[in-house]
């Protein structure tokens, strides 16, 4: 006896045998149960996912010998003829081959016969798209009116070239892609039925390779079969495909998140040194980027990621540290190096300088980040140069200076209290939430920075942030009564005397300012890196 393949071998013989389409074989089994049969269908889809051999079964539930129904026999004749290939009322044509006009008049000649054995003629038209513009004109009046002994079934894997005059004469159904976890879990009934020991790593990797068609799983499944027999390890199965093992590619990822360079460079040797396509390796570790990625939105997100338990839990726990601004920023890079390494004439090399700037990308941060740390160097900037920190010690806090009072004392009421409610950095803090409020925030910006220093009495004595310079005379009057309304009557604020501003002319800097060093130290501190200057061009 000849070998069948496991394409052939194992084909559904059923509606409920077809893997992944249950929206289709479940309004194909209603039809058949309430006598609602359309005279043409059109199957479109990908490839290997059960166009023709729904289109079989369809034959068989209509000319069973207990049918038309939807669970055929498979035990009659007609099923079995069917089912063997041989049944003269169902003819499978090759679109490709018979896509003439002539053939399309043979057919229309033929389709007036009635059937031989069964209540129905079917004809099954494989790759309908092939068919020339005269063979679809010459079949749109039979299509639409054929005789009732008749039905048309046409599968098609680019319906978008199928004229509408044939669509509108069709009921449409379309076929999807098949998930790798539907693959795996059919091949993992098909090997237990062969007696095959063979691990789960080992058939997702053929699932996944499949892309979504069960055809070309059983077709990967043969081969690794028929190279390793009975039972293959998972590295070997990876090996007979050509694929990447998915623990280098974790290993990868992981040195790329941690910016571990030469790790990196050892990976990417032991891949060539183990024959991996460089630029196939590239590509799984875009995808795996992807997965980080959508491992960092959350459990929720688990489905949209195919990809076993193990490596969904590993990549949790890699992306967890790692910000989502810096992964978008590696799928990024990378998105932009596949074209670059696929052009270029040393895959290696290419590959390791790619990977290499990835290590050195630094991580992105987010707008308030950046604010925040702009206020903190702003606040640096107004320090005196011993207060400044040096590269390497630490930030000491801001020294207020010396607390004079020169704003014009403000009466108190008689009404006032003899003993005023105490002031704390907290009620500072709420103060200035009200003044945002009351004042708006250009009036809250002329206090980023000051501090609370203490409460004598009635008066508050407040040391001035950087932004204190830029305030004028409307700003300090504006403040006292926000005050006044904020704290009561009897308060008034005191700044520091070399802080304050004049009203003829604009606030100028400290009398002491930082050095060009002592600036560059601070940048350092704060952003990270070193600065560089570009050396002086030469006159010509």
């Amino acid at each position: 006896m000849s070998y069948q393949v496991l394409a052939r071998k194992w084909r559904p013989q059923n509606f409920d045998e077809v893997v992944g389409q249950e929206h289709i074989t479940r309004t194909l089994k209603n039809a058949l149960e309430l006598g609602r049969v359309a005279h043409a269908f059109l199957f479109s889809g990908p490839r290997g996912v059960g166009k023709t051999s729904v289109a079989r079964i369809l034959a068989k539930a209509l000319n069973c010998a207990n049918g038309p129904t939807p669970t055929p026999c498979n035990t009659c004749p007609a099923c079995q003829e069917v089912t063997e290939g041989h049944s003269l009322d169902v003819l499978e044509i090759d679109g490709a081959s018979n896509r003439g006009i002539d053939e399309v008049r043979e057919l229309r000649e033929n389709i007036k016969y009635l059937p031989a054995q069964g209540g129905y003629k079917v004809f099954i038209i494989d790759e309908v798209h092939m068919l020339t513009t005269p063979a679809f004109n010459a079949l749109l009046k039979t299509l639409e009116e054929p005789p009732s002994h008749a039905v048309f079934v046409m599968a098609t894997t680019e319906s978008h070239k199928v004229p509408v005059t044939i669509l509108s004469r069709c009921q449409r159904y379309d076929f999807k892609r098949l998930s790798t976890a539907q693959i795996q879990e059919h091949l993992t009934r098909l090997a237990d039925r062969e007696g095959w020991r063979l691990a789960p790593e080992g058939l997702q990797l053929i699932a996944q390779e499949a892309e979504g068609g069960m055809r070309d799983a059983q077709g990967l499944l043969d081969q690794v079969i028929t190279f390793g027999g009975p039972e293959v390890s998972p590295p070997e199965i990876a090996r007979i495909l050509g694929v990447t093992d998915r623990s280098l590619l974790l290993q990868t990822l992981e040195a790329l998140l941690q910016r571990r360079g030469a790790q990196i460079l050892e990976l990417i040797a032991q891949c060539h040194d183990h024959g991996h396509d460089l630029r196939r390796f590239y590509q799984d570790l875009l995808f795996f980027c992807r997965h980080s990625v959508i491992a960092r939105l959350g459990p929720e997100a688990r489905r949209l990621a195919d990809i076993a338990d193990q490596e969904w839990e590993r990549l949790q726990e890699m992306a967890r540290p790692v910000s989502l601004e810096h992964l978008f920023n590696l799928l990024t890079v990378l998105l932009k190096g596949e074209e670059e390494l696929r052009r270029s004439p040393l895959p290696r090399l290419s590959l390791e300088i790619l990977l290499l700037k990835l290590v050195s990308l630094e991580p992105l941060l987010d707008l308030p980040a950046w604010l925040d740390r702009l206020t903190d160097l702003e606040n640096r900037l107004g320090q005196t140069p011993s207060q400044a920190p040096t590269a390497g010690e630490a930030r000491p806090p801001v020294s207020p200076p010396p607390a004079l009072a020169i704003l014009p004392p403000t009466p108190v009421t008689e009404a006032a209290p003899s003993e005023p409610q105490p002031v704390d950095a907290a009620r500072w803090l709420a103060f200035g939430n009200y003044v945002e409020k009351k004042g708006g925030f250009p009036l809250r910006e002329k206090l980023n920075g000051s501090s609370f220093l203490k409460q004598d009495n009635s008066r508050l004595h407040i040391a001035p942030g950087a932004s204190w310079r830029l305030a004028r005379e409307g700003h300090l009057e504006q403040l006292q009564t926000l005050a006044r309304e904020f704290f009561g009557d009897h308060i008034q604020l005191e700044f520091a005397a070399n802080a304050l501003p004049n009203a003829s002319e604009p606030s100028k800097p400290a009398a002491q300012q930082l050095s060009l060093e002592e600036i560059m130290n601070l940048a350092e501190d704060i952003f990270g890196g070193i600065w560089q200057t570009e050396p002086a061009k030469e006159d010509k």
